[in-house]
């Protein structure tokens, strides 16, 4: 009996990928076309692999309609774990390296890409947000591209038409006509950020790094071609870690903050993503003395257990501890997630709301700690 074209498709790229090249056609390209997943055509041109192009589109990392994010191939989704929240705003992310190119795999922290590739994040807003498969416009596009050994950030906006995104150094505000969850009209404000801005969170000790795109993150289970599989694992099939052995099971993994995980351990992603590239040695909360990151060990007072903050300002709301075991509502870490005033709110840059479920997460888990007070 004759294989199927998608079988076909399989044992070619089984066949090549020895090589690191990964070729897929028929019914797999249009499959993984459809799931936005990173293949297309066999034909489609390279993306760029350096510049400062005025416009979205001509770096050539999507195809057809560009508001569609349809990606070429090589271009390859990727999704975190626990993303950071930017005002409600829908993602998706991108990666992208050339063509015979391959990525030296870490199991904890920042991979090694090599020169030319380009990590690619698209911010959009639902019109309607009780359809969430329904249409979005998209807002901004920002790209980190590496060039001589360092990531670049490059901003695109994108036009009223949705037909590109255009070249933006200075920063903006947006206001975004939609729709909220309750069925009410919203007029909501969205900050795109300048340049120097995005070194804020992207820089640790003067070097700029990923966020986003790290073992922890990226070792999680995702769907593509309609089954579930670790995204490890499918990233390591497309060929961009070369021979490179890949061990999800032994690495570490962060949690869906909204997932069903434990609550620890959901808490502690979501500070990682949102927090801990500030609040970190190197970091621009580094000499805060307050640490998050997921790897700081629990009970830590660089955690914020019966820590007193060091230069909070007024934006600690009266409270004296950033957290206070057990109890949440005497402790500064969630009053400050949860606010909306310029000088208190963390996240401190761009955020203009605040997540609620993240809000509750983190009263949950310092909640769940056992109590033992802190000295006065």
């Amino acid at each position: 009996m004759r294989a199927s074209p998608l079988a076909q498709a399989r044992a070619t790229a089984q066949r090549r990928r020895g090589r690191g090249l990964v070729v897929r056609s028929g019914l797999a390209v249009a499959l993984l076309c459809a799931l936005g997943a990173g293949a297309c055509d066999e034909g489609d041109p390279a993306p760029a692999t350096g510049g400062s192009f005025d416009l979205l589109s001509e770096w050539g990392f999507f195809r057809g309609d560009l508001a569609d994010l349809r990606p070429v191939s090589g271009v390859l989704l990727v999704e975190p774990a626990a993303p950071l929240w930017s005002d409600g705003a829908v993602k998706s992310r991108y990666i992208s390296v050339p063509r015979g190119s391959h990525v030296g795999l870490r199991d904890r922290e920042e991979w090694d890409f090599p020169d030319g590739s380009v990590v690619v994040k698209n911010f959009g807003f639902l019109l309607d947000e009780r359809e969430p498969q329904g249409p979005r416009r998209l807002v901004e596009t920002r790209l980190l591209v590496r060039e001589a050994g360092v990531w670049k950030p490059l901003v695109y906006m994108w036009n009223e038409d949705q037909s590109d995104a255009v070249k933006k150094v200075a920063g903006a505000e947006v206001i975004i006509d939609r729709v909220d969850a309750s069925g009410q009209p919203i007029a909501q404000p969205y900050l795109v950020p300048n340049l120097a801005q995005c070194a804020s969170c992207h820089e640790r000790s003067d070097v700029s790094r990923l966020l986003g795109v790290t073992t922890p993150q990226l070792n999680r289970t995702v769907t593509r071609q309609g089954r579930q599989l670790n995204q490890l694992d499918w990233l390591a099939a497309q060929g961009i870690f070369g021979d490179a052995e890949v061990l999800p099971e032994s690495w570490e993994r962060f949690e869906d903050p909204y997932g069903d995980g434990p609550l620890q351990a959901r808490a502690r992603s979501w500070l990682h993503a949102n927090c801990a590239h500030c609040h970190e040695p190197g970091g621009d909360a580094g000499s805060t003395g307050l640490v998050l990151t997921a790897w700081e060990p629990e009970g830590s007072r660089r955690l914020g257990l019966c820590k007193r903050p060091a230069a909070s300002g007024n934006g600690a709301g009266g409270l004296e501890f950033d957290i206070v075991p057990g109890d949440p509502d005497a402790s500064i870490m969630p009053y400050r997630i949860g606010s909306t005033v310029p000088d208190v709110r963390m996240p401190e840059l761009l955020n203009l709301i605040p997540d609620p479920r993240a809000v509750e997460l983190v009263r949950g888990w310092i909640a769940a700690m056992e109590p033992g007070g802190c000295e006065p």
